[in-house]
């Protein structure tokens, strides 16, 4: 079977070119966008192929012979016609299925700008005639990457999600489902939401952290608006700006506090909890 992974260098896609690499799956390739990555990937014994998602006749080539592909976009306001155009050259060069990376409750009427773009592209890849995954994913567990300077520094982290509890899940149970969902074709044509296999809030993340670090880390929560003005400040821009926001504002509401036994019915295995991802993950970067 051979396969394409989008986004092959990202958190998800770094950990999916290494799972496929240890079933020694041949027939791999992965989308490179800058040249200098292009390297790293080689030493996967995975094919790189560099490309953009906005160059068509690099794309018609990337895919060409490609049997699935594993679609990774990521966040911002380019998504859907990044989207569009993988969809125009798979269907053109006879790819037969794509799994894509989604969000949690993609809609075209959904609370964030990210929600309604996934919610456009799962109903173009539903119309467009391939086969089809669509796994969508709660918040990353991940996401605490981002909070590291802070709890160093300063012993506390933000976010905009107030009090609410969310389904997080660890990124390399999002990249097993996804290499499991590429290479069987038992999970064509279903939408699948995907969650870690609590919902907890960032206070209970902040209680086991403190416990693993053996000093108190606390969870002091931003208004909504107040994350708004700090992403714009920081030169994010306003579509990253109005993601947290309004992603703050539905987990806020309880938007995200719902789990599912999806990862365990995909890889067979339970998924992580924060606590092992955080003792496994996210500790040593903290450390570091």
């Amino acid at each position: 079977m051979s396969i394409l992974v989008t986004g092959a260098t990202g958190t998800i896609g770094t950990e999916i070119l290494r799972l496929i690499g240890q079933k020694n799956q041949p027939g791999v390739k992965a989308l490179v966008h800058n040249p200098d990555k292009a390297t790293s990937v080689a030493y996967q014994g995975i094919e790189p192929v560099i490309a953009s998602f906005e160059d068509r006749p690099a794309l018609d080539a990337a895919v060409n012979g490609i049997e699935t592909v594993v679609l990774i976009t990521p966040a911002g306001p380019q998504a859907e016609e990044q989207v569009s155009n993988v969809v125009t050259s798979a269907k053109a060069s006879g790819v037969k299925k794509i799994v894509r990376i989604s969000a949690i409750k993609a809609d075209p009427n959904g609370p964030t700008n990210n929600t309604r773009a996934h919610g456009q592209s799962e109903a173009e890849i539903s119309q467009s005639g391939l086969s089809y995954v669509f796994l969508r994913p709660n918040l990353f567990m991940q996401n605490m990457f981002m909070a590291v300077d802070q709890i160093s520094q300063q012993g506390q982290f933000s976010f905009a999600t107030g009090t609410g509890k969310i389904g997080m899940i660890d990124t390399r149970d999002i990249a097993a489902c996804a290499v499991e969902c590429a290479l069987s074709d038992r999970w064509d044509g279903q939408t699948l939401e995907l969650t870690g296999p609590d919902a907890i809030s960032y206070s209970n993340v902040a209680d086991v952290l403190s416990g693993l670090r053996g000093t108190p880390v606390n969870y002091m929560p931003m208004l909504p608006d107040d994350m708004f003005a700090m992403i714009v400040d920081a030169g994010w821009g306003d579509w990253m700006a109005a993601l947290a926001r309004d992603y703050g504002t539905a987990y806020a509401a309880g938007w995200g506090n719902f789990t599912t036994d999806n990862v365990k019915e995909i890889t067979g295995n339970p998924p992580r909890a924060f606590r092992e991802c955080a003792k496994e993950v996210f500790l040593p970067i903290l450390r570091a």
